[in-house]
């Protein structure tokens, strides 16, 4: 099957595609990626500012308000706003840290809720989820009830809160067919342009004389596949946004929010709420209990959102982690090893080349006559994968050139330090391996000053714990973490 799929592969790209069909469907497709790139800004959830209106809870569930307050996105404090919301109501009971527990809370059923009190779906799973796990008399340490945001449970209680908030018309589907008519559209005329300029192509010339079309041939349809991905994934997900009562709701809960944090809901420990007071289940749903994250960590926090005390009011950040080819690199480093490995690339494309059209390795041909086609087609392809350490090499060597005489500098609060394995796009099995045994952390150091934090990469020097105040500072293109330094500290060389 391998063998066939290979065949029809090069049925595929074997004709020399015809120029000008080919400039269309590049020009189609980039036009298509632009358009889809900015109805992707165009349709992200809005964040309204906090309401005038004097802060009242409102009748929203407070795993309904963590996903108003992020950005139409439930994350765990959703799941530790429940549990909290059902010890206030008397169904469940939080007891403090045992002596053998470390900082991580107990949780016990109770049996002193309201008559009358009736619990959602979303309620009743949370519910469900640590009656099973009471097993005997004693209270459950928080760290058996934790769950996996990848798992089966997580997917289930997601889908019962967001159908809450659908019921209560606060959140919608974030994608329509209309937004995606247009990049559909000239998706579809690229990917017949090119089929185009490969019917009408040229058989005749030989592939070693025509690789550069022939790559660039190759470079459209991989972006057609994935532009084509992209769109089927905004279609098949669920990604949500704010209704117009959902924005209104949103904002009068930003308002309760601040009156929660003058209140000091934020280190306050689950433990010490009494029954009837649901305040600490909101402050939490909306990701200022610091104290409740402590002795509730159920469930890992949102690698890419995080909300920041920086700057004139609390606000909600987007954290992005760039995994382009030699991010953070120093830029000596990717400037030295781009112009090497590019070097060698340009040498190999012209020794595979000449190779091809029998003009090198004359001795490889004499000793084999009968496999001349063979040597041929070989050379051929390994001229094709020549490209690849050229086109790299060249990037990381302008970006190290770009970064030599290039710093910038944050003061601000580490949102989120991570490690490359926790936010890679490729399997963390192979990132790991990849990473081996060098240590690296993605900082994402928010200063106030946007709404999207882009992360650097810093080594084992110069790593800086998450909530700390530190002053960074890193290259702009290789995101290389020069130096970074914890506010009021002062680091000796």
């Amino acid at each position: 099957m391998l063998i066939g799929l290979l065949g029809l592969g090069w049925d595929v790209l074997a004709p020399a595609h015809d120029g000008g069909p080919l400039v269309t469907s590049i020009i189609l497709l980039v036009a298509a990626a632009a358009i889809l790139k900015w109805a992707e800004h165009r349709v992200a959830p809005e964040r309204p500012e906090p309401s005038d209106t004097p802060p009242i809870l409102r009748k929203e569930s407070p795993a309904v308000v963590n996903v108003l307050c992020n950005d139409a996105t439930l994350t765990a404090a959703g799941f530790r706003a429940t549990m909290i919301d059902l010890a206030a109501r008397g169904w469940l009971r939080l007891l403090p840290p045992g002596d053998d527990d470390d900082e991580l809370g107990r949780v016990r059923p109770a049996a002193t809720a309201y008559e009358g009190d009736a619990l959602l779906p979303h309620e009743r799973l949370v519910l469900q989820h640590v009656m099973a796990r009471f097993t005997t008399d004693q209270a459950i340490p928080a760290r058996f009830l934790a769950v996996d945001v990848k798992g089966s449970w997580w997917r289930r209680f997601r889908t019962l809160v967001v159908d809450d908030a659908h019921r209560a018309g606060l959140v919608r589907r974030r994608w329509s067919l209309i937004e995606l008519a247009a990049p559909t559209a000239l998706t579809v005329l690229s990917a017949a342009f090119w089929w185009r300029g490969r019917q009408s192509g040229n058989v005749e010339i030989a592939v070693i004389d025509s690789i550069e079309r022939r790559l660039w041939a190759i470079a459209a349809l991989v972006g057609l596949i994935a532009i084509a991905y992209r769109i089927i994934r905004h279609v098949v997900d669920r990604t949500l946004t704010h209704t117009s009562a959902g924005l209104a709701a949103t904002s009068q809960w930003l308002a309760v929010r601040s009156r929660l944090t003058e209140a000091g809901f934020g280190p306050m420990a689950p433990s010490s709420i009494e029954i009837g007071d649901r305040r600490l289940a909101y402050a939490t749903a909306m990701c200022m209990a610091e104290g409740a994250a402590v002795e509730l960590p159920l469930a890992r926090e949102d690698h890419y959102r995080a909300w920041s005390s920086v700057g004139r009011r609390a606000r909600l950040v987007r954290v992005k982690y760039p995994t382009r080819l030699g991010y953070g690199l120093h830029p000596l480093v990717a400037l030295g090893g781009g112009v090497v490995v590019a070097f060698i690339g340009i040498r190999l494309r012209r020794l595979f080349s000449n190779t091809a059209r029998g003009e090198a390795l004359g001795s490889l041909y004499d000793r084999f006559p009968d496999q001349d086609w063979l040597i041929a087609d070989v050379a051929t392809g390994l001229t094709v994968l020549s490209f690849i350490p050229i086109l790299a090499g060249a990037f990381v060597a302008l970006a190290g050139a770009a970064d030599v005489f290039s710093t910038v500098e944050r003061t601000g609060v580490v949102l989120r330090a991570r490690r490359p394995a926790e936010v890679a796009p490729l399997p963390r099995f192979i990132r790991k391996r990849l990473e081996r045994d060098r240590y690296s952390l993605f900082v994402a150091v928010d200063d106030g000053s946007s709404g999207t934090v882009v992360a650097w990469r810093a080594g084992e020097r110069n790593a800086i714990p998450q909530g700390a105040n530190a002053i960074v500072r890193a290259t702009p293109v290789l995101g290389y973490v020069r130096k970074a330094m914890p506010v009021g500290h002062v680091l000796v060389e």
